[in-house]
């Protein structure tokens, strides 16, 4: 469909405009979303100002909220939306179920592999850079007992919410819709970044490069596997034999020498 020849209003109306930037989003959202990271990465590291004006901002405003015992105790509830014992049991449930429908381990290995490289990842970047914790009110990187940047807990529930709406998709033999996902990530991500931000757990960029590292971890798990089925669909379509019943031509000379040598001291060879 093609947009020539039709007025402004009338593109906006029937949807073409939403649709191709919904679609030009979709395409370069892993590059957009890598910038934004790098752009709080080097903010971080120059000291600039998201890390010396905003965080403080936000966390000052954050900290002359009311912060009732009944309140707290809820945020400490909603907390666990980004913990590891929470994502890891979402991601084993939804994983099974897709493993189970489609016959496949691959949804189960691709949950746990993503997981546990997004937190090798993490606990590099974390202990690296040493950042003050925000209820310590330090923002500077190498503190001792520093570990702020990124927010583990954004990350997992970024990672978390990406990977079941997946999943759960998969197990139920439907594509996902962009804005069914959209939702899946926003949703947890937003809770996870009020409660800690409420219970001055994190600095604001903490958690918005949790959330980002979490979902380009997603990606990044899908997208290999999605290479790695394709790799075997081409085997198979090729006909391809698995790897052990692949035989050399080495290991067919030395099979034809065995014979030879065989058929030579046979008695019933002249």
């Amino acid at each position: 469909m093609t947009t020539e020849g039709l007025p402004v209003a009338r593109v906006i109306v029937s949807g073409v405009r939403r649709d191709a930037v919904a679609a030009w989003l979709t395409a370069r959202w892993p590059l957009l979303a890598s910038t934004l990271l790098l752009a709080l990465l080097v903010d971080l590291l120059l000291g600039g100002a998201v890390t010396t004006a905003l965080d403080p901002a936000v966390r000052e405003r954050m900290a002359a909220l009311p912060h009732s015992p009944s309140d707290v105790s809820a945020a400490l509830v909603l907390d666990r939306t980004g913990k590891i014992t929470t994502v890891s049991t979402a991601l084993l449930l939804a994983g099974s179920w897709a493993a189970w429908r489609e016959r496949s381990w691959s949804a189960l290995v691709m949950a746990g592999t993503t997981l546990f490289s997004m937190l090798a990842v993490l606990a590099v970047v974390k202990f690296g850079l040493a950042r003050g914790l925000a209820v310590n009110g330090d923002p500077s990187l190498f503190v001792p007992g520093g570990q702020a940047f990124p927010s583990g807990h954004g990350a997992q529930a970024a990672l978390g919410a990406a990977l079941v709406a997946v999943l759960v998709a998969r197990a139920r033999g439907r594509r996902l819709r962009r804005s069914t996902a959209l939702l899946a990530v926003l949703v947890p991500s937003a809770v996870m970044t009020s409660v800690s931000l409420y219970l001055g757990f994190h600095w604001m960029s903490d958690l918005a490069a949790g959330a980002l590292t979490g979902v380009l971890a997603a990606r990044a798990g899908l997208a290999v596997e999605a290479r790695l089925a394709r790799r075997r669909a081409d085997r198979v379509r090729i006909g391809i034999p698995p790897l052990g019943a692949v035989t050399t031509p080495f290991d067919a000379r030395e099979q034809a020498e065995e014979r030879s040598v065989v058929l030579a001291g046979s008695p019933h060879v002249r």
